[in-house]
Formats: C-alpha cells, structure tokens, sequence
C-alpha cells in the first residue's frame, strides 16, 4: 500500500480520480486548530485528542485506498439532517448539528429493531450516523417508526504520525483480575429494545445506594451511547463502565468470543472498583444473536447471580421469563415498561412464575437487598415488601399492586 509522505499532503492518484480507482492511501496532516472545532461523539471519549499533538506530534487523516474497520476512528462532514439531530458528546451534552459541521465519530455495525440495522462499508465516503453516540455505518434496514439516517461523508480515517488508524480499542480499560471475591451480580435483559431494562437498571442500582452500598453497572453489549451511562451514574452507582470502555463501538457482529472477554472484564473492572453490588444490562432481545449466544455461556452463568427480565406486556413477560427459567437461569422477578399500567402489571402477575415488581419499587433499598441475595432469597419476604402501598398523590402508577404467583424462582441446575 503507497503511502504519500506528509509533505505531500493532498496528492490525489493521476488518471480517473472516482473512489473507486483510487489505490494508494494519502495523510494529510490535521492541524490543531481544526480538531479543536470538531463535535468529538462519546464513543471516542477515552482518546484525548490534545494527547495526539503532544511532543510535537502532528496526526494525520487518512483517505484514498482505506477499508474502515469497526473500531476506527473517522472525521466526517454532516450532510443532511436525519434521525438523529444532536450528537452525544465526550461530556455528555447532547450538541445539535448542523449541515457542514465537522464530526469525530466511530465505525461500527447496528442492530436495532427500532431502528436501524446498519454495517461497517468498505470504503470512505457517503454513510450514515445511525446513532447519536456517535457511530457510522451504512443502513440496510430502519424501522418506519424512524426518520431516514442522518447523511454524512467520511473525509477519512484519524491516523497517528506514522498514517496508522486510529482505533478506540487503542484506549480500552487495562483490568486485572480481581484480589476480592466477585460481589452479587444480576443481569437486565429485556424483551426488545425500549422494553424497561435502564430504567429497571436505573431504580435498581438507586434502591442499593440508597441502601447504604456501592452499586456498580455496566453495559455490556448494544450500541455505544451515553444515555444508559449517565442514567447509570445519576442514579448513584459507584462505577459505571459499557463496552466502548473496552475498545467497542457496539456488540452487534463481533466474534462471541470477545463479547464473552468483554463482558467478564466489565465485571472484573467493578469488582476491582469496590464496588458492593453489581447490575448488568444486556441490549435487545432475548433472540437477539450476541444476548442468545451470552445466556447460553457457561462463563456467563458463573460471573452472574440473578436475573430479572424488563417486557413491554404481559404476553412477553410471560414468554420471556419462561424462555430463561428453560435456559436455568436464576430469575428473581419481572419489571419492566409493563408496570406502568396496574392492568398490565396485574395480567403479568397472574400468569407469570415469578414475582413482578413495578420498576420504582426496586428502588426501595429493603426490595434491592433481597434481590441481591442470590439464592437464599425469601419469597414472602420478598412478597411483604413487594405489597406495601406507598402513595403519590403526583404519580399513583407508582403506587401500583404487585402480586406474586406460586413459588418459584429459578436458579442454575
């Protein structure tokens, strides 16, 4: 592969100049000045730009004969607004972009059924950013719920002085294994997207701070976005870490063997944090490729304790926890968007063969420590607390009845 010296930034191949014919890669030199006027999405967040001008470094852009690769780090120019209007920053501000703005954003591929499935291209120029936290990939697929994509073009690769990209697994978490007993860990999945599993995370993680712990959580597959990460950290977790902290711009399509990898250092960075209990969410669906491949890990099954499954109704709710207590996995309850409605709740807590608890009520600190402790858990304990009525007068879903049917809740065989 012919690369152009820096001193001969801008040199395009002669003769027919489309994509297409182009075979040799060109870095330009980036100036600091522009970088710094760059909207730099969250999923870049652990590389320090500034550190990429230290000692008289000058990095490079990277364009011509270039196959991106999940991970990559790319500057790309907005070209229509789509879906997505606002870019989540490094900081957590949600900036709003216009046409002609400047981005630093990752490549990755994109599995979301409300909204877009998408994947890595093979070459720079016309894409799409089909998340907010900042990933490109081309779209094959959106749901009618979503506007088209918003357009932008890949001006090209972000590369070090040497013209090597730059991928944000470069910058993932160094994590040892753990000198102290793994704490109590309990899993979130969820029927589908948008079904309750931060927000059942979220009261969760609150009901152990608010028991005097220190909670951790941590994402371990789905896109890279900060909305679940700061959610996590409000809500007063101790340490909060996801996948893009290990080197991945999603899960969607990476080798299982990473994902696996990926998900026990999670775990084990939390453990090493101090952190007194640990709440894990898995993105999607329970069919969903990487969440089907996780719950039938016998590495899984080691590092988690507990299950509790978020549904959207009761008919999912039931299906979903059936579908886990097959597997053998340890479900403490059902929560979730259903117990939203005390109709939904009360089809659910009717059918379902676990306890099904409205998601505020896990904020409680006495119903979190009963979650957490693993098998010697008290069903009418857990039942007593469940049915204490504490009423709202502003929000009176809260207060919603929970009622639990027959005695089981599973556990590994």
């Amino acid at each position: 592969m012919a690369m152009a010296s820096l001193g001969d930034a801008g040199v395009a191949p002669t003769g027919r100049s489309h994509p297409r014919w182009v075979r040799e890669t060109v870095a330009d030199p980036l100036r600091r000045e522009r970088m710094q006027r760059v909207k730099a999405a969250f999923t870049t967040r652990r590389m320090n730009v500034d550190d990429l001008f230290a000692d008289g470094q000058v990095p490079t852009l990277l364009s011509g004969a270039v196959r991106p690769r999940a991970g990559d780090v790319v500057l790309a120019r907005v070209d229509r607004i789509g879906q997505h209007g606002r870019i989540e920053l490094t900081n957590g501000r949600r900036a709003r972009l216009h046409v002609g703005d400047e981005i630093l954003v990752v490549y990755g591929d994109r599995y979301a059924t409300d909204q877009f499935e998408s994947y890595v291209p093979i070459r720079l120029g016309r894409t799409s950013l089909v998340a907010s936290g900042g990933i490109a990939s081309t779209v094959q697929s959106r749901s009618g719920a979503v506007r088209r994509a918003t357009t932008i073009t890949a001006l090209g690769l972000l590369g070090d002085r040497y013209g090597m990209p730059i991928n944000i697994s470069q910058f993932a978490l160094d994590t040892s294994p753990p000198c102290v007993e793994r704490p109590s860990t309990i899993a979130v999945f969820g029927t589908a997207m948008n079904s309750g599993k931060t927000t059942t995370v979220e009261s969760l993680v609150r009901g152990v701070w608010l028991a005097g712990g220190m909670p951790g959580a941590a994402k371990a597959t789905g896109t890279g976005s900060g909305a679940d990460y700061w959610v996590m950290t409000d809500a007063g977790a101790h340490c909060v870490a996801d996948f893009t902290d290990i080197g991945l711009p999603t899960t969607f399509r990476i080798p299982f063997e990473v994902v696996e990898a990926g998900f026990v250092q999670l775990v084990d960075h939390l453990t090493n944090e101090g952190c007194s209990d640990i709440v894990i969410e898995i993105a999607d669906g329970l069919f969903q490729t990487e969440t089907a491949q996780l719950l039938r890990s016998e590495i899984f099954r080691e590092y988690v304790d507990g299950v509790i499954f978020a549904a959207s109704d009761a008919m999912g709710a039931l299906a979903g926890s059936r579908h886990l207590l097959d597997l053998d996995m340890p479900v403490r309850c059902v929560s979730g968007l259903l117990t939203r409605s005390p109709l939904a709740h009360r089809e659910a807590a009717d059918h379902c063969p676990v306890p099904v608890i409205a998601t505020p009520r896990l904020s409680d600190p006495d119903i979190a420590s009963v979650l957490f402790k693993g098998n010697d858990i008290d069903l009418e304990q857990l039942e007593a607390l469940a049915q204490r009525v504490e009423v709202d007068d502003e929000v009176d879903l809260e207060a919603a009845p929970i009622s639990l049917v027959e005695p089981g809740i599973g556990g590994f065989a």
